[in-house]
This record gives structure tokens, C-alpha cells and sequence, in this order.
């Protein structure tokens, strides 16, 4: 699904996994702490795509770890490209439901594979960002 960033909040309660891109970096940090502000820094895990790559299972011990004092968990994992495709699809179809996972991306073209999964998926949500005009 595709949203504007200011509509984010109607689905927090409903979706899972979000895809923040486009070049506003500022706008997709108040979108995530305005939206997401219930995450404390214990429960909020931050990653790069890279280090994703090189060591999948710091990603896997993230989600399916579970804890008795957090009920749930946040994941930001930025740069993201085309590169994490396999990873996020294979998280996507487990449907996680107690983790919020957030890609944030610079720029992805419509052919991008995973800004398609993003937009084809009903359990996903797709947010551009698109650099502020006059």
C-alpha cells in the first residue's frame, strides 16, 4: 500500500512493516517520532543496511528474540537498496506481528524490487518523501 506521510498514524495499529524513501530525511525523522514515540530506546534496535548483509542473524535475534518486559519492538534499518530484497521478503512472509520493522531509503526508482513489494503487499506501507518546494 501507498500512503502520504502525514496519514502513517491511521495505520500504525494495522501494519507492520513500513518503506520510508525519497530525499526529506528530516520529514521521515518527525514521521517516526511522532508516530512511533511509544518505542523506547530498549525496544528500538537501529541497523544499516550493511551490516545487515554482512550478519543476518543480528536482524533474526532482533525480531524472534522475545522479552517478558517488552511487549513490542522497533526495528530501523537505514540505506536501504535492492540488496536487503531476500532478507525483507522472507521477514515479510513470516508476518511478525509484536515488531515494527521501518526500511528508510534515499531515493528508489518504480522499478525498484523492493519499493514494488512494499506497494503490492496489503500488509506493508509504502511512504515517499519527496523534497520540500516553494
Amino acid at each position: 500500500m501507498i500512503c502520504k506521510f502525514f496519514e502513517v498514524g491511521k495505520y500504525k495499529k494495522k501494519i507492520n512493516f513500513y518503506l520510508f524513501y525519497g530525499e526529506n530525511e528530516g520529514q521521515k525523522i518527525d514521521v517516526i517520532h511522532s508516530n512511533f514515540n511509544e518505542f523506547t530506546k530498549e525496544n528500538t534496535f537501529k541497523y544499516n543496511e550493511k551490516e545487515l548483509i554482512e550478519n543476518k542473524q543480528l536482524l533474526f535475534e532482533s525480531i524472534y528474540s522475545k522479552s517478558l518486559f517488552e511487549s513490542e519492538k522497533l526495528i530501523l534499518i537505514s540505506e536501504v537498496t535492492d540488496k536487503i530484497f531476500d532478507l525483507i521478503e522472507q521477514i515479510i512472509s513470516d508476518n511478525v506481528s509484536d515488531v515494527k520493522i521501518i526500511l528508510i531509503a534515499k531515493r528508489l526508482d518504480k522499478k525498484s524490487k523492493i519499493r514494488n513489494l512494499f506497494e503490492k503487499e496489503k500488509i506493508t506501507l509504502t511512504v515517499p518523501f519527496y523534497e520540500d518546494t516553494p
